[in-house]
């Protein structure tokens, strides 16, 4: 029987068009049937679209009354809450109440993945149904496909005979297998849980199956994070002999988690590890650490290692919490049983491991900060003791600009306590106040003057002096200083076509009585100099306080620079300082030891993206021989790029009398993109000092797309420590989009049968 045009009653009956769809709303391009009828829009209820209206909309609508059939055809748009069919044609029985949709079929779920059809027979709801040669498009691009598909309960999509995978088809040729698929007699999307299981599953790679799967299961991509396994390692080693890394992850809630590690090994046996994490609403807290009872290698005064069953672990700790908006506290907390164990497990690099705990406060341009800290030494052979400072507090404020004599004025106080059980017990007291300004003339000159007062009281306890005599008992000093500066730049530019350029002269000139920085003040924070082009033109050369830098000098520099409209820029600094009177308390090879300063300077060349240099340098003031080279450079494109650095410190410039040969060391890396996804790169770091060799030389071969990134690194250190055998290093990685990451079993030690130095 020929379907006829909508009437009257065929409206009422689409409104109504099921039970489980009350409440139609009809929206047609073309209408038919009761003419001056309006949508009308329910108010808005639940997502998940069940018990909520239907809105329809297309071209144009057919009711068969004998049948009990509506027919939408043209650009049929069917939404229920936040649930979208699109199709060419859709039908409704009132009889069976079920929704057919044929040709260019779209549905769009409400957790964003959008399922393609070519026919599709659902239930009122839109929740259940038979799907026919299905596509399903995820909602980070990843993709199904399968010869039949059912919707089950509003939840589970499973398809029959189906294919997944989160890679693109090539362009040229799509018929072609992408870069890697699972296929699985049977794929079930358990929308509510989140998770996608497959049964008889084949991993295909270029489409060559590589590992079978008789059940497998991961999250979809709307997962975040879920409690389960984590990417195990495993691996040979000369230190830890055969050994495995397991990881499980517990999703406590919302705001906490927890990662616990395994791991056995057959030198080491069983260490256990975890890491537990937790967001409050006033700050953070982490905690992590590790514990394992094994022998420990130990040195001999002899020289031979004997081995000691004992525990090792280590324990980490953060923590920031806000008592207010003003006020924070918090603390770091890093230790370690011995020195090798961080290295042995692969937990951090650091030498120094730092604690500390804090109260500070924030109150607009003041802070102030309670501080204490504990240092833990992991370098071999060091004997120093690291101090306990408790506490270190510090004040500082700041005013407003121009609120003083056109300045701004700035107040500074500290106080320091070292504590050791052997050697200096420092108690320091220190105050500042200063002023600063600064001025613009029409012209262009800029003058900036700096003035400064400081006051600081010593107390000391078994001071032991430079000389390495002692002084027994407490002793008190006290010191006063004051320093000001004057400073004056003329910067000069001009623009060439597309390239503008800079020349900017600077003098200083600095004013302070002479000091006598006295060996009756312990000297805790000053005793590294490091000058170079970046405190050229400070108040004091000196790294901290305990040693301030007096007299008359004269500080000159030139700053110029080319700079490209397009990005590009070359700039160079040189800059020389000249003492007036002739005493000075810096040391031999300091740079700052004569009345004329050694010269520094930086050359910075960047002309365009494949191309960048940066070389600073420090010059002897008589003979201008080498004392300090830094250079770092990248060179090329992609396709060949070469990076390093290099560093140079004669031996002269070291300082301490104990250096008889230079210090010099190269880095160096090559790195080749060789298509769009593959890439080479080589590395070593090398001590070219006389005596020196390599240090550290590595290899990796890499493969990467949008779906897959395989890796696979060779390294060789050369490098020992007591208890520790660093040697070579070979493994691979892979990485599967929304599988996660794989590593091989990492083969180290000396793999290729050299001892490492």
């Amino acid at each position: 029987m020929m379907p006829k045009p909508l009437s009257f009653r065929g409206l009422m009956l689409c409104t109504a068009l099921a039970a489980g769809l009350p409440g139609l709303a009809l929206a047609q391009s073309n209408p038919v049937g009761t003419p001056g009828m309006s949508p009308v829009a329910p108010p808005p209820q639940k997502n998940d679209g069940k018990g909520q209206p239907v809105l329809l909309s297309a071209d144009s609508l057919d009711y068969d009354e004998d049948l009990g059939i509506v027919t939408a055809r043209g650009h049929v748009e069917l939404s229920q809450g936040s649930r979208l069919l699109l199709a060419d044609t859709v039908s409704f029985s009132e009889k069976t109440n079920v929704v057919t949709a044929s040709g260019n079929v779209s549905i769009l779920e409400p957790t964003g993945e959008v399922i393609f059809a070519n026919y599709t027979e659902l239930s009122d709801d839109l929740s259940r149904g038979f799907v026919d040669q299905v596509r399903l498009l995820m909602s980070d691009n990843s993709k199904f496909s399968a010869l039949q598909g059912e919707r089950l309960e509003g939840r589970y999509t499973r398809m029959e005979k189906a294919v997944y995978s989160p890679c693109e088809l090539c362009a040229s040729d799509p018929t072609r297998p992408p870069i890697w698929q699972i296929r699985a007699a049977r794929i079930t999307h358990d929308q509510e849980k989140r998770d996608i299981y497959y049964r008889d599953a084949t991993l295909e790679v270029a489409g060559i199956p590589v590992m079978y799967l008789p059940f497998f299961g991961h999250p979809d991509p709307s997962v975040e994070r879920r409690s389960g396994f984590l990417t195990p390692s495993a691996g040979v080693s000369s230190d830890l002999g055969t050994y495995a890394r397991l990881y499980y992850f517990f999703d406590i809630d919302e705001s906490k988690d927890f990662t616990l590690e395994v791991t056995p090994s057959s030198k080491d046996g069983l260490l256990l590890g975890g890491e537990y994490r937790q967001r409050l609403v006033n700050g953070s807290l982490t905690m992590a650490g590790s514990a394992v009872y094994t022998d420990r290698p130990r040195l001999t005064a002899q020289g031979t290692e004997v081995d000691k069953k004992e525990f090792r672990g280590h324990v980490f700790g953060a923590g920031r919490f806000d008592l207010s908006e003003n006020w924070r506290w918090g603390f770091d907390l890093r230790r370690v049983t011995d020195d090798t164990h961080l290295l042995r497990y692969n937990y951090s690099t650091e030498n120094i491991l730092t604690s500390r705990a804090f109260v500070e406060r924030f109150d607009g341009r003041d802070y102030f900060a309670v501080d204490a800290y504990s240092f833990q030494d992991l370098r071999p052979g060091n004997q120093e003791e690291e101090p306990l400072v408790m506490p270190m507090a510090t004040f500082s404020a700041l005013g407003e600009p121009g609120s003083l004599l056109g300045g701004r004025w700035a107040a500074d106080a500290g106080f320091l306590s070292l504590l050791r059980s052997d050697g200096n017990d420092t108690r320091r007291l220190s105050s500042a106040a200063s002023w600063r300004r600064e001025d613009i003339a029409p012209i262009g000159l800029v003058s900036t003057l700096n003035a400064e007062m400081r006051a600081d009281g010593y107390w000391v306890s078994n001071l032991r002096r430079e000389d390495g005599t002692v002084e027994d008992g407490d002793k008190t000093r006290l010191r006063g200083f004051a320093h000001a500066d004057w400073t004056l730049s003329m910067p000069f530019a001009r623009q060439s076509g597309t390239v503008q350029q800079l020349i900017e002269p600077i003098v200083m000139l600095s004013v302070a009585p002479d000091i006598n920085n006295s060996s009756k003040i312990p000297n805790e924070d000053s005793q590294d100099i490091e000058f170079d082009y970046t405190n050229l033109f400070q108040s004091s050369r000196y790294a901290g306080i305990d040693r301030l830098e007096g007299g008359q000098r004269v500080t000159y520099g030139l700053r110029s620079g080319f700079y490209g409209f397009g990005g590009g820029s070359s700039t160079l600094f040189l800059g020389q300082s000249h003492r007036l009177q002739g005493g000075t308390d810096f040391p031999e090879g300091s740079g700052l030891r004569r009345r004329n300063s050694d010269v520094v300077g930086k050359l910075e060349l960047s002309p365009s993206p494949w191309l960048d240099v940066s070389y600073s340098f420090r010059l002897d003031s008589q003979s201008l021989a080498q004392r300090l080279h830094d250079v770092y450079g990248s060179f090329g494109p992609a396709a060949f790029r070469v990076s390093g650095s290099y560093l140079f410190i004669d031996r002269l410039a070291q300082g301490d009398g104990l250096n008889t040969r230079d210090r010099e060391e190269l880095s160096l890396n090559v790195s080749s993109a060789l298509t769009d996804h593959w890439s080479v790169g080589v590395n070593q770091r090398r001590d070219l000092a006389q005596g020196g060799g390599p240090i550290l030389t590595g290899a990796s071969i890499t493969y990467q797309d949008e779906c897959l990134t395989f890796q696979l690194v060779g390294e060789r250190n050369y490098t020992q420590r007591t208890g520790l055998d660093t040697g070579d290093r070979i493994f691979f990685r892979v990485v599967l989009k929304n599988l996660g990451e794989f590593l091989s079993p990492a083969i180290s030690g000396n793999v290729f049968g050299e001892q490492a130095r």
